[in-house]
């Protein structure tokens, strides 16, 4: 995008950024508009304007893979259309840019684009700019692209460093615009578990990548994937027995990929042990698919606990199934970077949630501010009720929580207006604003929006004619003095797109003051910078704070590049006009500030040790005590007491899903008390700590 931009070198006296968006002042008895007044900034950018033709956009970006783990190597493939005709002959290119920069310089890089009349296979960048921050093909020699064809740029490349999210721009020589693919998400290592469904008790497919083998000893041709329960049930696997059906590994070792054939698949509900014909290595990657069955209930929240052989054990990512909402939309009054304004988001509701129940917001790329919440609004359209939500858990990471008073029935169109949420600081497209609710807890997100540079949108720019190269008159209207500038002393600086020509004679230069008659005057000084793309010139009249300006310029030399996204900047004692804010014409009731909560955090999920025994026999001065850990590993110790007496303990671990012998020595006083006893025999409290967990207590009977 290029600017231009107006400065004031009169002092300064800027009054403060005006306030942010009013609270929410009226609603319609419907659930209609909600009404804020929106800022005017004091640095104010326009509405874009356009110089000749420009080419069609470049449109349809999407990336895979979707997630990936932090600083792993990935094959990411770009598809996108092409929006005009790419050619060698035109010295065309095509740039792929990600908004977070990549861990290393990608590798194999390779373009194709064959449908659509394209005639283009292309290995390498032919000499185009290749590092972390993006990718530049230049096209080969004999290479076209039809316009509006389909085109896939690929190439590998290490993900970013650090978790969280990015996308990816593309741009080409025939479009200067980029854009913006979806997001991919970076987690912070481990495998990977996706699923074809997510619905609850559906069948479906599971796919586990970026499972890795270590610590093996040798010979070792069997996996066990663990589903466990964070909350809800869980994953339940395919019994197929002899063969494997429905299940396959895929093995990469040193660069080489190979499938390794399932012999057989024994399940034991959420437990599968997969018999290999091939051994596994040390330092093989894993990726694996498993038929199964989703957890049953309203929603659940599973991972699965991969064990190659008697390696080490990787735990995935928590996936979440349930049900999700549809059709969400979202419309931010004003979409300008770090405006606050007013949100209205709707969507369908696929199950039901009861009153006391929630509806979950979220936008964390950006992120979006929720902290500055007014008032919330929740109007049901399929049963005709609404009303101002308290309890709201608002969060400036890109949050919030909005509690139900009235319950929604499945199948229920729902609205909800926020006043005053705060925009993303940082002008860009967003794709990940998702809904989800306490019955439909799989997030839905809506179609992605661009949120605008800082600007004031009133702000307009009109050049006739606006065709590339030719000689125009600029009209930039709807500019607003934030502060008096006086006649004579105060100056106004334009700074224009790249290719723009100043005419030097300060007579094509006028102002019009629409408040003030006597503010309107054409420039006599001399000009500062006339003949090239920066100018200064002196106000001829004085303009009181607050007046309505239009600023004219003649015999401007367009820029011989045609572009659609050229604007004005105008920095200083002049603002942009307030837009007006829209009011409804029925019975409106003012909507009271929204009551708010500090957030309650998640639980985090925690080890959980059970003691299996209730008899152990003494043998060699030594009992051993089963024990069986669920959710995370468990660590801790065993210390068994006869009364007072601590007769013996042992400190122990056990994985996560795994049951284990742990053997513990009586000390002297333990062996007499045994040998002293009726039949050798004692009774003894088993208190079984573990670290991040509850301790356990259990009676066991100890047999000489």
């Amino acid at each position: 995008m290029t600017t231009l931009k107006l400065y004031t070198n009169t002092p300064r006296r800027r009054a403060a950024l005006l306030a942010s968006a009013a609270a929410l002042t009226t609603l319609s008895l419907v659930g209609g508009l909600v009404v804020s007044a929106l800022p005017a900034y004091a640095d104010v950018t326009s509405g874009s304007y356009t110089i000749g033709s420009p080419s069609s956009s470049v449109s349809g970006v999407t990336v895979s893979p979707t997630g990936v783990a932090k600083s792993t190597a990935t094959n990411f493939a770009i598809t996108f259309n092409s929006g005009t005709a790419l050619s060698s002959s035109a010295s065309s290119w095509v740039s792929v840019v990600p908004s977070e920069s990549l861990a290393n310089t990608p590798t194999s890089i390779a373009l194709v684009s064959t449908t659509g009349g394209s005639s283009c296979i292309q290995s390498g960048s032919n000499g185009g700019a290749v590092s972390a921050t993006g990718v530049t093909i230049d096209l080969n020699s004999g290479c076209t692209i039809a316009a509006g064809a389909k085109v896939e740029v690929e190439f590998n490349a290490e993900a970013p460093t650090t978790p969280g999210s990015f996308t990816f721009g593309v741009t080409t020589s025939g479009s200067s615009t980029p854009a913006t693919s979806n997001t991919v998400t970076v987690t912070s290592g481990g495998p990977t578990l996706s699923a074809l469904s997510y619905l609850t008790g559906d069948n479906t497919t599971y796919t586990i990548t970026g499972a890795s083998v270590a610590s093996l000893s040798a010979n070792q041709t069997s996996l066990t994937l663990n589903a466990l329960a964070v909350t809800g049930g869980t994953i339940t696997f395919l019994n197929s027995g002899s063969g494997g059906g429905g299940y396959s590994v895929t093995v990469t070792s040193g660069g080489s990929t190979s499938s390794d054939m399932v012999t057989n698949a024994s399940s034991l509900g959420s437990i599968v042990t997969l018999t290999l014909s091939t051994a596994l290595a040390d330092g093989d990657s894993l990726a694996i698919t498993a038929e199964g069955t989703n957890p049953s209930g309203t929603s659940a929240v599973d991972y699965i606990v991969v064990e190659p052989g008697n390696g080490t054990t990787e735990d995935t990512n928590n996936t979440t199934f349930g049900g999700s909402v549809k059709s969400v939309t979202v419309t931010p009054a004003s979409p300008v970077a770090g405006a606050t304004t007013t949100y209205t988001i709707s969507f369908d509701a696929t199950d039901a949630v009861s009153a006391g129940e929630d509806i979950y917001l979220i936008e964390t790329a950006g992120p979006t501010n929720f902290a500055t919440l007014t008032g919330v609004a929740v109007t049901d359209n399929t049963q005709n009720w609404f009303f101002v939500a308290t309890g709201v858990i608002p969060s400036a990471a890109g949050t919030a929580t909005v509690p139900l008073t009235d319950a929604i029935k499945a199948g229920d169109s729902i609205t909800i207006v926020l006043g005053s949420v705060t925009n993303p600081s940082t002008a860009g497209r967003v794709s990940d604003f998702g809904v989800y609710t306490t019955s439909d807890p799989v997030t839905a997100n809506a179609p992605p929006y661009t949120i605008g540079a800082n600007a004031t949108p009133g702000v307009t720019v009109t050049v006739n004619p606006s065709s590339a190269g030719s000689v125009a008159t600029y009209t930039i209207a709807n500019l607003r003095a934030s502060a008096t500038i006086t006649g004579g002393l105060g100056t106004l600086k334009l700074v224009a797109p790249s290719g723009t020509v100043f005419p030097n004679s300060p007579s094509l230069f006028g102002i019009t003051d629409s408040t003030t008659s006597s503010g309107t005057g054409t420039v006599t000084a001399a000009l500062v910078g006339g003949g090239t793309g920066t100018v200064t010139f002196t106000t001829p009249n004085t303009i009181n704070n607050g007046d309505v300006l239009t600023i004219t310029v003649a015999d401007v030399i367009n820029p011989s590049t045609s572009s659609s996204t050229d604007t004005i900047t105008v920095v200083g004692d002049v603002t942009g006009l307030a837009p007006t804010a829209v009011t409804t014409t029925t019975t409106t009731t003012t909507l009271p500030t929204t009551t708010t909560t500090r957030p309650k955090p998640k639980p985090k999920p925690r080890p959980v040790i059970e003691d299996l025994t209730k008899s152990a026999d003494l043998s060699k001065g030594a009992v051993i005590i089963v024990l069986h850990c669920k959710v995370l590993e468990c660590k801790g110790t065993i210390t068994l007491t006869d009364v007072i007496t601590v007769v013996g303990s042992s400190t122990y671990s056990v994985k996560a899903g795994k049951s284990d012998d742990v053997t513990i020595g009586l000390n002297d006083p333990g062996l007499r008390l045994v040998h002293g006893a009726k039949d050798e025999t004692i009774k003894v409290t088993a208190k079984v700590t573990v670290t991040g967990g509850k301790t356990v207590k259990q009676k066991t009977t100890l047999v000489g």
